[in-house]
């Protein structure tokens, strides 16, 4: 986890438009952002860049500033992370489920689906998808009040004559350790009683579970009263 005062500062170019643009910032103009002196400001910039969160070219006007891949990644997870810990605990949805092999057919879907899934999602997922078979009653309540949550939807889109259809997403904490998407597309080949779970990591070997052990998938809310 990085430390408050380096994602505060993400947060704040962020809120300034540098996520998706570079945008004109002087360090003094940071400075009143953060609360801090023009001096402050100008270090906490330069450890960005040095550490490779953010973009930064000095003109006559000021700093173009944007945050890199690894910048956006770092204040996801802490989104993710703030998202969890406000939830209420009895308001928590969580599934648990055991793993299974799959068919095989989930790393061409998510390579086809890869752009798509980090617009939607934040990351750019590993090859393939972890299916967890529901295993009790309460999880397939849990399962139940997780689609009446708002989703995200991955668009359909048609390549060398294929149509892939849409993708309803969920996002997930699995084992209160990564975060994932649970993804239920139009087509399946799976049962309602297997859920497909994408990360960027590949989930097996980083959890070092196989099959048939218990993981619990935790939703993340999109939208909170």
């Amino acid at each position: 986890m990085i430390a408050p005062d380096v994602w505060f500062t993400l947060y704040v170019l962020a809120h300034e438009g540098a996520v998706h643009k570079r945008a004109v910032l002087t360090t003094r103009k940071l400075g009143d952002l953060l609360g801090v002196s023009q001096q402050t400001a100008s270090r906490r910039v330069t450890y960005c860049a040095e550490e490779g969160y953010v973009s930064r070219v000095h003109t006559a006007n000021g700093m173009l500033i944007q945050l890199t891949k690894k910048g956006a990644k770092e204040l996801r997870r802490v989104m993710t992370n703030l998202e969890l810990v406000l939830v209420p605990r009895e308001e928590e949805i969580v599934i648990a489920g055991r793993v299974v092999h799959g068919l095989g057919e989930g790393a061409y879907y998510v390579d086809a689906y890869s752009p798509r899934f980090h617009e939607s999602l934040g990351f750019e997922p590993y090859s393939g998808t972890l299916n967890v078979k529901i295993v009790d009653d309460d999880s397939r309540s849990a399962i139940n009040r997780m689609k009446q949550t708002p989703p995200l939807i991955v668009p359909g889109f048609t390549y060398e004559g294929r149509s892939f259809g849409d993708v309803v997403c969920y996002r997930v904490k699995v084992n209160q350790k990564i975060d994932g998407a649970v993804v239920i597309a139009q087509r399946t080949h799976h049962g309602q009683e297997i859920l497909e779970v994408i990360s960027e990591v590949n989930l097996r070997s980083k959890l070092k579970i196989k099959d048939n052990d218990l993981v619990t998938l935790t939703i993340v809310p999109l939208h909170r009263a």
